[in-house]
């Protein structure tokens, strides 16, 4: 039968509840400014393009 280590079980059961949450804020931080960044950009891009207006013969709509 395998030895476990009983120090390395310690660690993992002290330092676990302080990882996982550090790590699931972490990624919710990057999520957000990743959706923030791709919201901004498309909103220059949107602003940076002239409007095609209806009476326009090249419009599309």
């Amino acid at each position: 039968m395998k030895k476990y280590n009983q120090f390395m079980i310690l660690q993992w059961l002290v330092f676990l509840p302080l990882i996982l949450p550090l790590s699931i804020i972490s990624g919710i931080l990057q999520g957000v400014k990743h959706a923030v960044q791709d919201l901004f950009e498309q909103i220059m891009n949107d602003v940076s393009h002239p409007l095609i207006h209806e009476d326009n013969p090249d419009s599309f709509a």
